[in-house]
């Protein structure tokens, strides 16, 4: 398990607020390019990683492909912004949801009964393998939630199963399959119970508890997924046609079913004669011709290498033309043993090649098989050692940073006397030309960040009724109740005349609610000079940053101050005594 200073290595950590239940969650999900498979099957399954970090080899990415809530347990794929942006819009994200489901979840949420509650439980134990597993059974359970059902991402899901069972030795060498299998099977009956009602299931799901079941389900809904692209992108249709294809010649290698070899040799069929279709079409130009090329000389190898596996286990080898584009809804199980070359019966492999028979006696590792293990774990053990040297050694490039940026800073503010003399707080040129930049710059690590300009409506009667002097000495004293009046991670600077400037990493949301609370919290404060009380009544604007679009940072920043001053003057046309949030967050 890795420690949460190794997690945020290599990943960014995210807010969000169920759409279902109003649960604030915080997920990890990876950063931009921090791992890409370096090489992979003819499914797409990942055999190696190539991670922008050293260090985390024996780390399974797949653990970090969906959040879950933590009450209800609605799962969402953390690469979907609609998903990531769901709380924003929670009416608007459970448009496309069954409301009769959705009640279903929530009813269960608050009984701690039901699937979900079920397979949330099983997140939450120590047994990471069992827990990647109820993830994605999560993640099937509530894409059964949508009204049109996303067979393409149910699918997508199922083969993730799939390839989690097939990095059993790899990434989780340690983990008791048998106990997993036999606490999930358990869960079957009240998951078929559980499950929502679809007239456009082409099979109804089910929890896969073993490769063979994942790969039979995800060929099911790749395959409804298939006969509704068929009017898209050809390129897409191929795509989809050679992944089944792919799928089918794994079940094979598995089952040694017939009907599995069937189905794969009619796809490489059907994706050889797509191939040459394109191939030939001289209406068809550039890339997708020259991918048509590679996939045409990959399916046609693949389809030989299957007929010789077939053909091996007994079988005729004989290729099996393309069913017109039309997908083969497999039996659940077949009764046909195949035979080997000496006549003798093949059996298929069981769905759980984990699982002894009884009586059977334990198996006794080879002296090589003894070594892979050690060299598994003395891996495993290199990995940690080598992630915690990356946090050391970033811990101390980031304080050499740190340092570096100070005396740089501490330069820069000498240069630009960025402070303001009556109330020694830092002004516009520091917040703008120095300070904001900066913030700019890391946008996308740190979050949102707002600025928050506060005017003190009195300011101005108290100069008319007694002079600029007494206008001053109120300044001062109300910039050191402003002072107080900052949460921790917020910085005060002077705008200009009566206008203050309070920014601080915060959401547009919370900005609204601390904008909000600071106009409530100035309309009943007063300062006092001398022996007079001045009342500290203010006129709020806020503008929040989420993105930057701009040709520089300069340039976001500058466009932060003009909004930030539009915003302010807007506020203060209705009257004053109110807050005015700007409505772009992109600059």
């Amino acid at each position: 398990m890795l420690t949460e200073q190794e997690i945020q290595q290599i990943c960014r950590k995210y807010s969000i607020t169920c759409a279902l239940c109003s649960t604030p969650n915080e997920y990890y999900r990876l950063k931009r390019d921090m791992v890409r498979p370096a090489k992979s099957e003819g499914d797409g399954h990942p055999l190696t990683w190539r991670w922008g970090k050293s260090g985390f080899d024996s780390v399974d990415p797949k653990q970090f492909f969906l959040g879950v809530c933590q009450k209800c347990f609605y799962a969402g794929d953390l690469e979907d912004a609609d998903f990531r942006k769901s709380g924003d819009a929670p009416d608007k994200f459970k448009d496309g949801l069954s409301a009769e489901a959705v009640q279903q979840m929530m009813t269960w949420s608050s009984t701690g009964k039901g699937i979900t509650q079920s397979l949330g439980k099983r997140i939450k134990e120590e047994d990471l393998m069992g827990s990647i597993l109820a993830q994605f059974h999560l993640g099937v359970f509530t894409q059964c939630l949508s009204s049109n059902l996303p067979s393409g991402a149910i699918a997508r899901y199922y083969l993730r199963i799939a390839w989690l069972y097939r990095d059993k030795d790899t990434f989780y060498p340690e983990a008791d399959l048998d106990k997993i299998t036999a606490s999930m099977g358990k869960l079957q009956e009240r998951w078929a119970k559980g499950l929502p009602e679809h007239k456009d299931y082409p099979a109804k799901p089910e929890l896969a508890l073993s490769e063979i079941d994942a790969l039979r389900l995800a060929r099911t809904y790749f395959g409804r997924n298939y006969e509704m692209l068929r009017e898209a992108k050809v390129e897409d249709e191929l795509r989809l046609r050679n992944l089944l294809a792919e799928v089918g010649f794994r079940l094979y290698e598995l089952t040694s079913d017939d009907e599995d070899y069937q189905i794969a040799s009619s796809f490489f069929s059907g994706t050889i004669q797509q191939c040459i279709s394109i191939v030939s079409d001289k209406s068809i130009v550039g890339g997708m011709v020259n991918r048509a090329r590679e996939v045409l000389e990959k399916a046609g190898e693949r389809g030989r290498e299957l007929r010789a596996l077939q053909k091996s286990r007994g079988g005729k080898g004989e290729e099996v033309e393309a069913p017109n584009g039309d997908v083969k809804t497999p039996k659940k199980k077949s009764n046909k043993t195949a035979k080997g070359e000496n006549g003798e019966a093949v059996p298929p492999k069981s769905k759980n090649s984990s699982k002894k028979e009884p009586g059977s006696k334990k198996k006794i590792a080879t002296p090589v098989e003894a070594v892979v293990v050690e060299s598994d774990g003395q891996q495993r053990n290199l990995d940690q050692a080598t992630r915690q040297i990356n946090l050391l050694t970033e811990e101390l490039e980031e304080l050499k940073s740190r340092i570096g940026e100070m005396e740089e800073d501490n330069k820069k503010w000498r240069q630009l006397a960025g402070r303001d003399v009556l109330t020694g707080l830092p002004n516009k040129t520091m917040l703008f030309r120095l300070v904001l930049p900066k913030v700019l710059g890391k946008l996308e690590e740190t979050g949102p960040f707002s600025c928050m300009a506060i005017s003190l409506e009195q300011v101005a009667q108290v100069n008319q009724m007694h002079g600029w002097q007494m206008g001053d000495r109120m300044l001062k004293e109300s910039s050191k109740g402003l002072r107080r009046l900052a949460s921790e991670g917020e910085e005060l600077y002077r705008l200009d005349g009566a206008n203050f400037v309070l920014v601080g990493p915060m959401s547009n949301n919370d900005a609204r609610k601390r904008a909000t609370e600071m106009r409530r919290r100035l309309a009943g404060a007063s300062v006092q000079v001398d022996q007079t009380q001045f009342p500290l009544v203010s006129t709020l604007g806020v503008v929040t940053a989420e993105r930057m679009v701009g040709k520089s940072m300069a340039e976001s920043a500058n466009r932060i101050y003009q909004a930030l001053l539009m915003v302010l003057y807007k506020a203060k046309e209705k009257g004053g005594n109110t807050v005015e949030i700007y409505s772009q967050t992109k600059f």
